[in-house]
């Protein structure tokens, strides 16, 4: 499972409180699913006792699928509000050099 990443470019973004719980959720649901998946390889080490494990191994198995699949629902929220916020500061970052540029400064000067 791929885990959830961070905005290393700018520190806005990453620490954005929605992105930060996302992420957040995301690993929990990861490794929800990945110490499940540990107790169900463990189960699955004794044939021996199948008959015995058959239930819990079941109730592991949905577990997994769902833990997985809420993290994919979530990974896709991240992907959508990661990519509105760097389209968003794109745009903030165009205006401002609009508005330099407007205010009769040559290109490739700059304030200081």
């Amino acid at each position: 499972m791929s885990k959830a990443k961070s905005s290393a470019v700018d520190p806005t973004i990453a620490s954005d409180p929605e992105l930060v719980r996302l992420g957040e959720r995301i690993r929990s649901l990861q490794d929800l699913a990945e110490r499940h998946m540990a107790e169900a390889e463990g189960l699955s080490k004794e044939p021996d006792k199948l008959m015995e494990t058959f239930e819990r191994f079941m109730q592991l198995n949905e577990a997994i699928l769902d833990a997985i699949s809420k993290a994919h629902e979530l990974q896709k929220q991240y992907r959508r509000r990661r990519h509105k916020l760097e389209t968003e500061r794109a745009r903030r970052l165009a205006a401002a050099r609009a508005a330099f540029l407007a205010g009769g400064a040559p290109p490739g000067t700059t304030r200081h």
